[in-house]
């Protein structure tokens, strides 16, 4: 059967947990025949999944899209992300185990000691709206790119000693590592109901602390491109802008962007940490597992 998930052209290691993790959990089992598609990680189960195919769902979870799916004979559960799935869709509650990120510390370690200090990594869209790599420097935390390889993102947040995350995924991560995690919100992009669901299936409160983030995408472009968007900006203040240009990105004021550190730095001094309960994390890791063998004995 043939993995079915999201793909940003520029990364993301949320949704790149696909094709890294199958290949290594049930390589005999993921191809390339679509006549049938795996639907593992990731909010997946809307009206946007192709009606043809057999559809084997492995802890994805609703949320993203206009409607739910059509489920029918063609749809074989095994487990969703969480409760509020579950509820959803109108299966019984047992079927919410939790997010199959979860098994990435079966199949991979780390490969130094763990480090001193806070990480932060964001959503992988709120990424390009800022520098973070300034940002969390000024801060005095590490920054890891949610646009990274799997591997690089995984060594550094198994390596950190707390995570403060934006991006589900870094969560979940960090939470099946055992390290302390704590939510934000910088951008109004994030979708808080996919975090209830995943929370509830580890008996966690999703309770994210609320900033308003600041913009500088500048920094993606060149040097050139930077000068003509500052040049746009002024033209455009004074109304001499034209109506066939593509509007400049947004920017903070210097102001704003320093008020906005401030603020991160200080939300870091003293994070309010979180951990789901060793039992808990087990017993799903656990049922995840018994999951995953069932799906072997039946498709091998």
């Amino acid at each position: 059967m043939k993995l079915y998930y999201y793909i940003d052209k520029h990364g993301n290691f949320g949704d790149d947990l696909n094709p890294w993790l199958w290949s290594k959990l049930i390589p005999d089992i993921i191809d390339d025949d679509d006549s049938e598609i795996f639907v593992g990680i990731g909010t997946l189960l809307n009206n946007n999944i192709p009606a043809g195919p057999n559809k084997i769902v492995f802890g994805s979870g609703v949320g993203y899209g206009s409607a739910l799916p059509t489920v029918d004979e063609k749809w074989k559960f095994y487990c969703v992300r969480g409760p509020l799935t579950a509820a959803r869709l109108r299966l019984p509650n047992e079927y919410a185990i939790t997010d199959p990120a979860a098994l990435a510390p079966t199949v991979f370690r780390p490969n130094g000691p763990k480090r001193a200090g806070i990480a932060f990594i964001p959503h992988h869209v709120s990424a390009w709206n800022l520098d973070w790599e300034r940002v969390c420097r000024e801060v005095g935390i590490r920054y890891i790119d949610p646009r990274k390889g799997v591997d690089t993102v995984l060594e550094e947040i198994s390596r950190s000693s707390a995570i403060i995350a934006e991006a589900m995924h870094g969560a979940i991560l960090a939470d099946s590592f055992r390290i302390p995690w704590m939510p934000v919100v910088l951008y109004d992009h994030i979708l808080q109901p996919k975090w209830h669901d995943w929370a509830g299936s580890l008996a966690l409160k999703y309770s994210p602390a609320q900033l308003k983030g600041a913009w500088d995408p500048d920094y993606n472009y060149s040097k050139s491109d930077r000068l003509k968007i500052v040049a746009k900006r002024s033209l455009c203040k004074v109304g001499l802008g034209s109506t066939t240009w593509t509007p400049p990105p947004a920017k903070s004021t210097n102001k704003e962007i320093e008020s906005f550190i401030i603020q991160f730095e200080r939300l870091t001094k003293n994070p309010s940490l979180t951990l789901s309960k060793d039992s808990i994390f087990d017993e799903a890791s656990n049922r995840l597992m018994e999951k995953l063998e069932q799906l072997k004995a039946d498709f091998s």
